[in-house]
């Protein structure tokens, strides 16, 4: 280490130039290559009946980045369907933006606002959204991917199952696909008529209940045609074509329990769909467990091999 009288004696230029012999002198190196996220807040992405619908997103940017694209991830926060808190996953956002994903959070009209199916069409206007602006938030439009949890889990399983049926959809920049390239289900609702699979829903089923609100303040088991409509095993057939999906569910979840995502893993699997499933041992609802860097490297693991095996969403 230089001494301090060694350093007195030096000029500036002198010094300058002996700092690459000094070990104590500590050297990083940008490569311009870095990335970080810019935060798009309240992105309106739709207003009906004057009601503004928003996304939070994130989108990656780097000193090198020039024209350069990213796959896009559209994330549904759970909510019961009711309103949602649309920050809540912000920082997680960030963390998979900084992997390279741009990423938006959808504000979905909650049930007190409109029932089912409005939720879907939701995420299917925000997918949409994503790939009319694609160059202003430099995505690439052929590589966007449907994720979310609870209540966002099935909301986005359902509007990607039903990407190739003109149902459950509206008009708006209808000129753009709503397809995906995959989807990640995080402890999803899929049959909202299992009474079991409810535990600390005290009033499943009925009027008042979350998935009563959803269609209308009825009573799912008195009205089936309606209810019905709502589970995803509905929408699984061989004939249809399905893109992959990632599954995860914990199994201590006593708020939708993983008997849900048990039953529609059977039901994709009896379909012969491409599908992954990870039971994540005493996860609660919600569990941090889920937004690891250990389950970020398989969620992100599981997009890039949908990104290598090529295909176009579109």
């Amino acid at each position: 280490m230089m001494r301090a009288d060694e350093i007195k004696n030096m000029d500036f230029e002198q010094f300058k130039a002996a700092l690459n012999s000094m070990e104590e002198v500590k050297h990083l190196e940008a490569t311009g290559n870095e990335v970080y996220g810019i935060y798009k807040h309240d992105v309106c992405y739709v207003e009906r009946n004057g009601v503004k619908r928003t996304l939070q997103m994130i989108v990656p940017e780097s000193r090198n980045m020039g024209e350069r694209t990213y796959p896009a991830i559209l994330y549904v926060q759970g909510s019961a369907w009711l309103q949602q808190d649309q920050y809540k996953r912000l920082g997680v956002m960030a963390r998979l933006a900084q992997r390279g994903f741009v990423t938006a959070i959808l504000q979905y009209r909650e049930s007190d606002l409109a029932t089912f199916p409005a939720q879907i069409e939701d995420a299917k206007t925000g997918i949409r959204f994503l790939r009319k602006h694609a160059q202003e938030y430099h995505i690439n439009p052929e590589e966007i991917f449907l994720m979310g949890d609870s209540s966002g889990g099935h909301t986005a399983m359902m509007a990607a199952l039903t990407a190739d049926e003109d149902i459950l959809d509206t008009d708006v920049y209808k000129e753009f696909s709503c397809k995906v390239k995959a989807i990640i289900d995080l402890y999803g609702v899929s049959d909202i008529c299992q009474k079991g699979d409810f535990p600390t829903t005290l009033n499943q089923g009925e009027p008042d209940s979350p998935e009563g609100k959803l269609i209308g303040r009825k009573n799912v088991y008195e009205y089936p045609e309606i209810s019905n409509k709502v589970n995803c095993a509905n929408y699984v057939r061989k004939e249809v074509p399905t893109v992959p999906i990632l599954m995860m569910h914990g199994t201590a979840d006593d708020m939708v329990s993983c008997n849900q995502s048990i039953r529609l893993y059977k039901k994709l699997r009896e379909e012969e769909k491409d599908v992954t499933f990870y039971l994540m041992k005493n996860a609660i609802h919600g569990d941090v467990a889920f937004w690891t860097e250990d389950t970020m490297d398989i969620i992100e693991s599981f997009i890039r091999k949908q990104l290598e095996n090529g295909g176009n969403s579109v």
